[in-house]
């Protein structure tokens, strides 16, 4: 009875961590932000020779991810379309990221109270400073899944359960291999330091792994060791992310912070006698963590490519979440303020239940404080901030954009689009997601995938060079480019002396072939 109360209470949890985080991020959308690289790679798995203009572009980023390689033949058995895989994924991940709380905080904490808290303190969205990454995002990421995973084989290490923490690591690889690199690390290091018995085989791991990717890093990869060019890191300002020299003072009080909440919590519960060995472990991880971001601050600096390419960075991320599970444990379960004589004789039972009364109120007052922080908070980002937009939306919004998108779609494989290089940021979703055709230029996801290519970030450079001013745009300029760079249609809000081909609202779309090219592609046209 009592397994099946708890079965149930923890489902109905699961469902009310969802809503909270959906009321957080603001509801859930297809199509936005890093979708415009995740949506394309596994189109092109369902779709072979998709994106033929593009592919070079988007395999300089794809060439270490798995995730297309097993998501889109999933996708193809199950028979569901593209964007209700994307919110089934996402769902998934929900669900991981909330077991894998409720599994730390069993691991951290000694009531279900301080685990409730812990949740509903996760479901409060925020960003890591500088560090281009949130909590939660409003839309499925891999490097969530991977994230999640990894936060479950934290759990599952500081349950005693190693062996399950590394088959978890090793799964949070075929989501986002960078972001299981740092639960590697994290993981690694605390089990050297709290589990003798795993010593050995992690070091005969090392043995063998080092060796390789040396190799590796000699062969394959050996221009990634070189010092990016002025030019390349001119094109990267924008990231300013990338590097933590460039990152004010209260990013850095911000960031380390986060390590500073860490030792505090734990020196405390040390001096209380409540650590274990394998929580010491975790600690020394997240220093480890620590200790590896500051060793590549000054080689980001100088531009060693692989260093700003792995953006260390990021590892806060983690250092965030064990600050937050401890910053709970200080609220919820921490003796400070309880603490009271012994008690002896039946007046100081009395007193010592007064004071376990005590403790139950300020549990339940904290959980409830946190669940209403979350809830006014969602209320007033899906409420006010995202207002015109539904709490879910699992495929594109009905708009003039989407409208031009599903004509584009239309168009035959290798048809190329110019557009606003600003496109996705201005209309909600690129052109490539949005339908599956090729573009001149997505600028902010194109520059983020120049960071791993010096010859992408010539391409990225040369392009935005070469378009100047989009709002700009002459007819003349316009077939120049569709000439150079074999370009089909032009998309645009203003008023161009081309041929019109097809309009939605203030969106048209102007044809940019000559009649040689024109032949060469038998698309139909849509005048309206």
């Amino acid at each position: 009875m009592v397994s099946t109360t708890r079965y149930i209470v923890l489902s109905a949890g699961a469902v009310a961590f969802c809503f909270l985080v959906l009321l957080n991020v603001g509801g859930y959308r297809y199509g936005v932000s890093d979708q415009a690289f995740y949506i394309p790679i596994v189109r092109q798995g369902l779709e072979p020779g998709l994106f033929p203009h593009d592919a070079p572009l988007l395999a300089v980023q794809n060439r270490l991810l798995a995730f297309d390689d097993w998501f889109a033949p999933l996708v193809r058995i199950s028979g569901q379309s593209l964007p209700a895989a994307f919110f089934a994924a996402y769902v998934a991940g929900l669900a991981l990221f909330y077991g894998a709380a409720v599994l730390l905080g069993r691991s951290l904490y000694r009531t279900w109270w301080g685990v409730a808290t812990l949740t509903a303190a996760m479901t409060l969205r925020h960003r890591i400073p500088d560090t281009a990454v949130n909590s939660l995002e409003a839309y499925m990421h891999p490097r969530q899944l991977s994230f999640s995973i990894g936060l479950l084989a934290v759990g599952l290490f500081l349950r005693g359960r190693t062996a399950g923490a590394a088959w978890a690591v090793a799964a949070a690889c075929l989501f986002h291999p960078t972001t299981a690199l740092w639960f590697v690390i994290l993981l690694g290091a605390a089990a050297l330091v709290a589990h003798p018995a795993a010593r050995r085989p992690l070091l005969l791991v090392a043995s063998a792994v080092l060796p390789a990717a040396l190799v590796l890093l000699a062969s394959a990869m050996r221009n990634h060791l070189n010092v990016m060019s002025p030019a390349w890191t001119a094109l990267l300002e924008s990231k300013d992310y990338l590097l933590a020299t460039h990152w004010p003072m209260m990013t850095w009080f911000a960031n380390l912070g986060l390590a500073v909440v860490i030792v505090a919590a734990y020196d405390y519960r040390r001096s209380l006698g409540i650590t274990a060995p394998r929580e010491n472990g975790l600690v020394a991880g997240c220093m480890a963590l620590l200790a590896l971001f500051l060793v590549s601050v000054p080689l980001a600096s100088v531009g060693v490519a692989l260093v700003v390419q792995l953006q260390f960075s990021r590892i806060f991320w983690l250092l965030d979440v064990v600050a937050i599970a401890y910053a709970a444990w200080f609220v919820v379960e921490s003796p400070l303020g309880l603490r009271g004589k012994a008690p002896h004789g039946d007046e100081t039972r009395e007193a010592a239940g007064g004071r376990r009364g005590a403790r139950e109120r300020v549990r339940r007052a904290a959980f409830a404080l946190v669940v209403l922080a979350s809830l006014a908070r969602g209320s007033y980002v899906t409420l006010v901030e995202r207002a015109d937009h539904a709490l879910i939306e699992i495929d594109l919004p009905a708009s003039e954009w989407t409208e031009v998108m599903q004509w584009a779609g239309q168009r035959p494989v290798g048809t190329n689009f110019l557009a606003d290089p600003g496109h996705a940021w201005r209309y909600g979703s690129s052109v490539r997601a949005a339908s599956g055709r090729d573009v001149y230029l997505e600028s902010v996801k194109d520059i983020g995938i120049a960071i791993y290519s010096r010859a992408m970030a010539e391409r990225v450079s040369s392009r935005l060079a070469e378009l100047g001013d989009f709002a700009a745009l002459e007819a003349a300029h316009a077939q120049w480019l569709a000439k150079r760079h074999d370009l089909d249609f032009l998309i645009t809000e203003h008023d161009i002396a081309l041929p019109q081909v097809h309009r939605r609202g203030r969106i048209a779309v102007y044809d940019l072939r000559d009649e040689e090219r024109m032949a060469l592609r038998d698309s139909p046209t849509d005048r309206d």
